[in-house]
């Protein structure tokens, strides 16, 4: 038997004796094939006239059908729904463990000055009179408790700002929660409003979201005073122009295949809702998450440090971090990780329950409380497992890609950086390859109830037989609702920047007296919308860094540089949380997309009439879109002698 490989399209030739209409399709048996699910033949003859078909096996695909009532299905991925519901719970209690034990380092009197704080000061005191040591810089804590009885405490400030020099960006968002609070409402509003247009008029929308994107930045530039600023909004503005002008084709196919996804939910608009409920859980998440992380800053112990120079030891006492901590933080950080990811499957699987159903059969579709219910039960140890691989594919990729900058620098940078760039790309593609084969294996599982595994190697027989490489994605589409959600998250933090310097009394953005490293603030800030999830990770652990950042003034006072590091880096946090917003909504119409991809290559299989179908025109124009008619046909249906199909080796 001849074996074709998944990227080819095979033609079969069936003698006139087989008639006109192939043999009726028999859905729900099992048969057999080689193993790229082709029921064909090595011996060949000499047509007189040649079908581009493949005969699929029922074990290789499945019917056009979504099975979603409850009497039809059953838990799967058991094992894996448990590991997700203790990692959840280990989760819970590890975060609120590190709050309980969470106690401030620092507080302010009545006057307004900095003390160490009444829970830990009965314990510097005794630490103290142990202690042989004093920093000369003033950093130890009983350097600090000295300065307080000598001088009754001191009144901090960062600059000439409203900072009093300890603070960090939680700490800002504390004493202004109208910024992140506002900017945050905003943020939402915009993203509803956006996906209501998008969903109503789409290619407009495409198009307008361009311009609006444009004329932001040079509304932006216009109105800064700050000729730096000004320039830099211009710029940013001039590569938007740029891009479109140089995309202006794949922009109006995207315009084209969203128009067609707005179809699934103008007729299934309860769909937004079931997306809106598990966000609420998403931002819930989020929300303790970030309470957890930054909770574990103030979670220390006073222990005497011993230091030697120069042959002589002397003991200080700081602040350490306990080691259970550590270990504490890194686990938050992989199971937010793992349940973001989960929350991204959950959404699928209620897009794909209901855009299957009204694809396949719209007189039998099942309403949003039954799609929510499939997806947070019965559903739930396959979407674990799923988010679970995705969630190591992504690490595995961040550890690809961390230590690149050590590539550019050294001797070795002709052998390491090539190396370097290979893992970099390598890691890349891993992750889009497995976060596309877990994505259709979902909305296979939704469709079928089987478990992972199942879904999965089925899936990747079916779009292999009509598209390339068994994958599919529709890149200008994401790249456009994408780079929208990006333009709109910079906007977002911006102005989020521009507030913070006008309530603390600062000048960091550019052109500004306090912006000394703006450049480094834009790139990180570039960076982290772009991956907003690590962004908010790298975030916290700057936040944590600089947080107690000092150095002696000309005086012997310590200076602080609040003023110059806080507003960026607050601005750039709320721009990561928009950007998870807008891509959220994004994902939606993404999914859609996705979902109707597979239920086409279904019909295929299934030998659905597709003419005049606008779908099919539009996927046929995809580069990885094979040509093949498929048939699905049992392996024990009998064929008379002359009616056997033929293989001929052929690409379409």
């Amino acid at each position: 038997m001849e074996k074709l490989r998944p990227d080819d399209a095979v033609a079969v030739a069936v003698p006139e004796s087989a008639g006109e209409n192939p043999p009726p399709v028999v859905p729900g048996k099992s048969g057999g094939g080689d193993e790229y699910g082709g029921n064909v033949f090595a011996e060949s003859a000499e047509p007189q006239q040649q079908h581009t078909r493949v005969l699929v096996p029922t074990e290789s695909t499945v019917p056009p059908r979504v099975l979603w009532r409850k009497e039809n299905r059953s838990y799967t991925d058991k094992i894996w729904g448990i590991v997700y519901a203790l990692s959840f719970v280990a989760f819970l209690s590890c975060g609120f463990f590190l709050v309980a034990n969470s106690k401030p380092r620092y507080e302010h009197d009545s006057q307004g000055n900095r003390v160490i704080s009444s829970h830990f000061r009965s314990d510097v005191e005794s630490c103290c009179e142990g202690a042989t040591g004093r920093d000369s810089f003033g950093f130890d804590l009983c350097s600090k408790l000295e300065q307080e009885e000598a001088s009754g405490a001191r009144r901090l400030q960062a600059g000439d700002s409203k900072y009093d020099g300890d603070e960090g960006i939680f700490d800002a968002f504390m004493e202004a929660p109208e910024i992140i609070v506002g900017l945050l409402a905003f943020a939402a509003f915009t993203a509803l409003v956006w996906v209501l247009l998008l969903r109503f008029f789409s290619r407009p929308i495409v198009i307008l979201t361009e311009v609006i994107k444009v004329g932001v930045f040079i509304y932006m530039g216009v109105v800064q005073e700050s000729t730096g600023t000004r320039v830099f909004c211009f710029f940013i503005a001039a590569g938007i122009i740029a891009y479109d002008v140089w995309t202006r084709k794949e922009i109006m196919f995207a315009a084209s295949i969203l128009e067609h996804s707005t179809k699934a939910l103008k007729d299934n608009p309860t769909m937004l809702v079931g997306c809106i409920v598990v966000k609420l859980f998403y931002a819930l998440n989020a929300f303790l998450f970030v309470l957890f992380y930054s909770s574990a800053f103030n979670v220390v112990e006073v222990e005497s440090l011993e230091t030697c120079f120069g042959g002589s030891c002397t003991t200080q006492c700081v602040f350490v971090y306990p080691n259970y901590a550590g270990g504490m933080t890194t686990f938050l950080s992989l199971a937010y990780l793992w349940s973001i990811i989960l929350f991204a499957k959950m959404r699928l699987s209620i897009i794909a329950t209901m855009v299957g159903s009204w694809h396949f059969h719209p007189e039998d579709k099942p309403g949003v409380v039954r799609s929510i219910i499939n997806s947070f039960t019965t559903s739930i140890g396959t979407l674990a497992v799923s988010s679970l691989i995705s969630t190591v594919a992504e690490r595995i990729n961040r550890m690809l890609q961390e230590p690149c900058w050590r590539s550019w620098i050294g001797p070795a940078a002709c052998v390491t950086l090539p190396l370097q760039l290979f893992l970099c790309c390598f890691g890349q593609c891993l992750e889009t390859l497995i976060r596309m084969l877990t994505k259709f294996a979902v909305v296979l599982h939704v469709f079928t109830g089987l478990p992972f595994l199942g879904s999965a190697k089925k899936v990747f027989k079916i779009m292999s037989r009509h598209f390339k490489g068994g994958f599919v994605t529709e890149v200008t589409s994401a790249g456009v609702l994408n780079l929208g959600a990006y333009v709109f998250s910079i906007c977002i933090a911006l102005l989020a920047w521009a507030w913070l310097d006008a309530r603390f009394e600062c000048s960091t953005l550019p052109g500004g007296k306090d912006a000394a490293y703006v450049i480094g603030w834009i790139i990180l800030g570039l960076f982290n919308l772009w991956y907003p999830v690590l962004g908010i990770y790298v975030i916290i652990l700057i936040n944590r860094l600089l947080q107690n950042l000092q150095w002696p003034g000309d005086k012997g006072e310590p200076q602080y540089f609040q003023h110059l590091w806080v507003n960026p880096l607050a601005a750039i946090f709320v721009g990561c949380i928009s950007m998870m917003f807008f891509s959220y909504i994004a994902a939606i119409f993404l999914d859609t997309v996705d979902v109707l991809f597979l239920c086409f290559a279904i019909d295929k299989d299934n030998n659905v009439d597709l003419s005049g179908d606008e779908l099919q025109s539009l996927i046929k124009t995809l580069p990885n879109y094979v040509e093949a008619d498929a048939r699905t046909v049992d392996a024990d249906e009998d064929f008379e002698d002359d009616a056997t199909p033929m293989a001929v080796a052929q690409r379409v």
